[in-house]
């Protein structure tokens, strides 16, 4: 085992050196690497930002000091809403409309950011949307638009993105908005479970090809979260409460993955996944069962 890992450390340390190592020398240096993170001076890109756990993300992120720009597909007014609380907050805030499916929208965006704030070094990969689909009565076409809104696009604005931090040598951070369904299967939202399932593979590998430049990617799994898309079922979430599935007694909201948000940031970690799912992913023995067992009888 030991020797296991130090063949994967030395493979690591061959392929830094090849492509150049990224070199800090003082804490104030390491930007999201350092050990206090400060968002001082941070401008951030957030995808999604109108409503729900977007808007949550993007208000959290100028409460702790960025400037924000705020993607919306549709709700210009929504979108004017939350730029507003921002600047409440003293914050700064600009608005761009991009369908983030289109690829040719993400050098708007990102062009956008820098005519407002003069630099980016936070991309929240937010957006995203879900469709009901048995398995078995599929078709191609809602699949390809899962896969190409959930897991195309922010696999390519990151690396749009990554690209401009890489040129111009500035230390950042990439957050993706994962969920609990990129490990527990739906056999009527399949869809949905891919796209994110493969999203989580796209965060790990650019945290692998990232981090000698400073730039730091995580991915957040959101829950059972109360939004305005899915507050038609929150009385089947609170049964689930009840009932115990939810360790929290309560469906999230989205200031609750916005705080998972601002601690994956400062994290000490990248390429890794934090739980925003209030115990769904805990598991549990039954400890009932547990005590009407004989322990000690050999099973």
């Amino acid at each position: 085992m030991i020797s296991k890992c130090l063949q994967i450390l030395l493979c690591k340390t061959v392929r830094m050196n090849k492509r150049g190592n990224y070199n800090m020398s003082t804490n104030s240096d390491q930007g999201f690497f350092a050990t206090n993170v400060s968002f001082e001076d941070s401008a951030a890109i957030v995808t999604g930002s109108s409503r729900g756990i977007g808007r949550a993300i993007a208000i959290e992120l100028a409460r702790q000091g960025a400037d924000v720009l705020i993607n919306y597909n549709q709700n210009r007014d929504a979108a004017e809403a939350v730029k507003q609380e921002i600047e409440d907050i003293g914050r700064n805030a600009a608005i761009v409309q991009a369908d983030i499916s289109d690829l040719e929208s993400h050098q708007k965006l990102l062009d956008t950011a820098l005519e407002a704030f003069g630099s980016v070094n936070i991309l929240i990969n937010n957006a995203g949307i879900t469709r009901i689909a048995d398995i078995l009565e599929e078709t191609p076409e809602q699949f390809d638009l899962l896969l190409n809104t959930n897991l195309k696009a922010p696999h390519f604005l990151t690396q749009r993105v990554a690209k401009y931090m890489v040129e111009n040598k500035i230390p950042g951070c990439i957050i993706y908005t994962l969920s609990i369904s990129d490990t527990m299967a739906s056999d009527n939202r399949t869809a949905y479970c891919i796209s994110k399932a493969g999203l989580e593979m796209s965060m790990r590998s650019y945290a692998g090809r990232l981090a000698m430049h400073g730039i730091k990617v995580n991915g957040i799994a959101a829950g059972v979260i109360n939004t305005d898309l899915s507050r038609v079922r929150i009385p089947d979430y609170e049964e689930a409460a009840e009932k115990g599935y939810i360790f929290m007694v309560r469906p999230g909201t989205p200031e609750d993955v916005a705080h998972a948000t601002v601690s994956a940031i400062r994290l000490y970690d990248t390429g890794v996944v934090l739980p925003a799912s209030g115990g769904v992913m805990t598991p549990l023995l039954n400890l009932r069962s547990m005590s009407e067992l004989d322990m000690n009888k050999q099973y």
